[in-house]
């Protein structure tokens, strides 16, 4: 370790499991993954943060509850594949799980409708990624 380091440090610990093997380029599977899990993170803390009163009269702390669980879920996801983490496909099948729960209870709620379409999107790939477990 560098005198200047930490063990906190991670300089590029998981950089080379944003690349491909062969021509060392960003996965874009990878980097999708990435941008649809930090999308739905900040949507769904902004949703149970700043509910419109439309919403706020149809939500029960369950669903709000369940907004902060997928954003934190989405995070960690995203966290995790930047580590390089050898679990990071588990916690996005996981994190896949979740969002569809979040995307079927937003459809569903009116003024939610963005949420919805961006929790389906990070649905997706996060099942991408979870299916190369």
């Amino acid at each position: 370790m560098n005198s200047g380091q930490t063990v906190f440090d991670t300089g590029n610990v998981g950089q080379s499991s944003l690349r491909d093997q062969a021509t060392g380029e960003a996965s874009t599977s990878t980097l999708s993954c990435l941008h649809a899990c930090q999308q739905c993170h900040d949507t769904c803390r902004a949703a149970a943060f700043g509910i419109s009163p439309a919403a706020a009269q149809e939500l029960a702390a369950d669903e709000v509850r369940l907004l902060l669980e997928c954003a934190e879920l989405c995070q960690l996801s995203a966290n995790w594949q930047l580590a390089g983490s050898r679990n990071s496909s588990q916690i996005c099948a996981v994190c896949a799980k979740v969002c569809r729960q979040c995307e079927e209870r937003c459809a569903g709620i009116e003024g939610m409708q963005e949420c919805a379409a961006v929790c389906q999107r990070c649905a997706e790939s996060c099942e991408s990624m979870g299916a190369m477990a």
